[in-house]
Parts: C-alpha cells; sequence; structure tokens
C-alpha cells in the first residue's frame, strides 16, 4: 500500500556524495543519510524521478525544481532533495550537470529499499531498465510527517503521448519543408515533382493531426486515471470521517466535536467535487495513408498564388505571367494594317 497524508515518513538508509565547495569539481566519497536523523525537525521537498540523463526526467522535470529552487527555500523549505534509483555517483554527475551544487541534496535509492517503503515503485522490465525503479513524485514532507504528495498516475501512458505529441510536431514541420519544395518545383516548371512534394505534405500533416488527437485522447485516459487515485483518497479520508463522526455522538452527544467533524466531511465533499469534474472532447478521425486529388491540386494552387505563378496544370507548364512588350504590341499594329490594305 502507498504512503499517504498523515503518514509518517520511512525511516530508511539513502546514499549520497556530498558537493564540496572548494574542490566543485572533486567526486568525493559516499556518505550515507539516514532519512529520520536528516529530516527530523526539518520541512523537505523531495522529488523522485525514475533514472537520472533519462530525457523526460531531464528535459521537463529537473530543470523546473533548479529554476525554482529560492522559491522553495523562501516558503520554508530546509531541505530540497532529488531521490532516484541511480547509483550515487550517477546521481552525483546528474547534479553537476545542473550546476546545483549543494542547493538541492542528490540522493540515490538503488536498492529501491525507500521505494519499497513508500510503496511508490514501478517495474521497470519491459523498458530494460530493471524491475525496480521509483515512481514519478512530488512529496512535502514535515518533521517527518507526509503532509503533502503527488505521484504521476500512469508513468508509461504519460510517457506514450509526450512522445505523439513529439512525432506530431516533428511531421508538422517535415509538412511545412514539403511545402517549400512544392513552390521550388513550381517555380522550375516541374509540375510532378510539384504534385509529388504536394502529397507528402498533406499526407505528413494529417498524420501530424491524428497523433495530437491520439496524444489527446491517452491524456483524457491519464486524467481519469488520476482521478481515480485521487478518488480512493477521497474516499478513504470520509470514511475516516465518518467513523470520527459516530464516536463524536456516541460519546455524550459532543455537539462541538460534531460541528468540527461536519465541517471536515464538507471540505472532503467540496474535494470530491472538484475531482469528479473532468472533460473528454470527441475526435473525428483522418484519414492518412491516401490524399485526394483535389487537396494536392488545391495545395499547389495555394502555393503557386502566394508565390505569384501561374500554374497550368492541363499543359504541365509553369510560367510567371507577362506583360506584352510594348514593341510586339507596335509589330502587331503594323501587321494587321498590312493585312487590312492588301
Amino acid at each position: 500500500m502507498s504512503i499517504k497524508v498523515g503518514d509518517v515518513f520511512p525511516d530508511t538508509i539513502l546514499t549520497y556524495v556530498p558537493y564540496d565547495a572548494n574542490n566543485p569539481e572533486a567526486c568525493g566519497l559516499p556518505q550515507q543519510l539516514k532519512t529520520h536523523e536528516a529530516f527530523k525537525g526539518k520541512k523537505v521537498v523531495l522529488f523522485a524521478v525514475p533514472g537520472a540523463f533519462t530525457p523526460t526526467c531531464s528535459e521537463q522535470h529537473m530543470p523546473e525544481y533548479v529554476q525554482r529552487i529560492g522559491e522553495l527555500k523562501g516558503k520554508g523549505a530546509d531541505i530540497v532533495a532529488c531521490v532516484a534509483s541511480n547509483d550515487q555517483f550517477v546521481m552525483h554527475a546528474w547534479g553537476k550537470s545542473y550546476d546545483v551544487k549543494d542547493d538541492i541534496l542528490m540522493l540515490s535509492d538503488a536498492n529501491g529499499e525507500l521505494g519499497t517503503a513508500l510503496g511508490l515503485v514501478n517495474d521497470g522490465t519491459a523498458r530494460r531498465m530493471g524491475p525496480i525503479r521509483l515512481a514519478r513524485f512530488a512529496m512535502i514532507i514535515d518533521d517527518l510527517k507526509v503532509v503533502y504528495i503527488g505521484v504521476e498516475p500512469a508513468p508509461g501512458v504519460t510517457f506514450t503521448a509526450k512522445s505523439l505529441k513529439k512525432e506530431s510536431a516533428r511531421l508538422k514541420k517535415q509538412s511545412a519543408g514539403d511545402e517549400k519544395k512544392v513552390k521550388a518545383s513550381i517555380k522550375d516548371g516541374d509540375v510532378e515533382s510539384a504534385r509529388i512534394h504536394a502529397s507528402n505534405a498533406i499526407r505528413k500533416k494529417n498524420t501530424s493531426l491524428d497523433l495530437l488527437r491520439l496524444s489527446s485522447r491517452v491524456d483524457a485516459a491519464v486524467s481519469r486515471i488520476d482521478m481515480a487515485v485521487k478518488m480512493q483518497h477521497v474516499t478513504g479520508s470520509m470514511a475516516l470521517v465518518v467513523s470520527d463522526m459516530d464516536r463524536a455522538l456516541r460519546k455524550n452527544m459532543n455537539l462541538d466535536a460534531v460541528s468540527q467533524i461536519m465541517d471536515k466531511f464538507e471540505s472532503q465533499s467540496e474535494n470530491l467535487d472538484l475531482h469528479a469534474k473532468y472533460m473528454e472532447g470527441s475526435m473525428n478521425t483522418t484519414t492518412t495513408l491516401s490524399t485526394p486529388q483535389t487537396e494536392v491540386d488545391s495545395l499547389m494552387q495555394r502555393v503557386a498564388d502566394e508565390a505569384g505563378l501561374e500554374l497550368s496544370q492541363e499543359l504541365g507548364v509553369m510560367q510567371a505571367p507577362q506583360e506584352p512588350l510594348p514593341e510586339d504590341t507596335r509589330l502587331n499594329e503594323r501587321l494587321a494594317n498590312l493585312r487590312n490594305a492588301l
């Protein structure tokens, strides 16, 4: 069972390599950190990631904490710590890559003792990352008591959604590149190549939209999972409230106690309403395997219009519009007069 708000943080041993201000490039000897000794009487912001130097953790999670370290310390955090499943030397190197110095304590849970005690581990075997990997979470600990915890609801699904968005952006960029090739081919008078590039641009754009829609559906699924997790916490809290109310009613009808419990009950009910409000958008499918000829012709015409070119699809010739030269006009007039005289 996972740890929850109100629980005592487990007493485990983590390891780290201390930062040496006198020799910041040095890699010192590993030290042990006993959580109850280090966190007792202090407010700790602890965030966990599955692995150091991994793309998602390095690009999206670690930088946010580095940027907001001053804000966290300003709000009363005595310790800001990052923990991952890597060994202490890797964690030290990861922290050094962000120049965190001793602002963020880089902790190692290589044996998975903390993650197991918290009930917040994932099996990374399928991704060749080992059977025990820390879940991605953030936690606030005040004098060894957990006062806040946020856990990523579906790590694999969340990663999939981000991958889909990234691939969608890549295809959108490629589609724009193909449109430029259409323009170049039109200028060269190569209608057939322009048509091929236009077909590729449309197909990639449609695929990009499909991936974006799919990532939205995955995000919606993650939201539902997240809501289900929160609902479990709310349900457990409300069960405790009902139990407290029953005891208060049995003990001499203590109205003050009942009133306080009702306030707590109403607060939990508001949380329940809040977590129940989520939206699921409907998706329209787009065919990406084929590109209708009308769409290809339309794209080619649009590119030609934007470039100020004249597109002759029937003749397969691309030419820029030209004004008749004055000399040609006078020559035609003389020829016409000569015919009339004859």
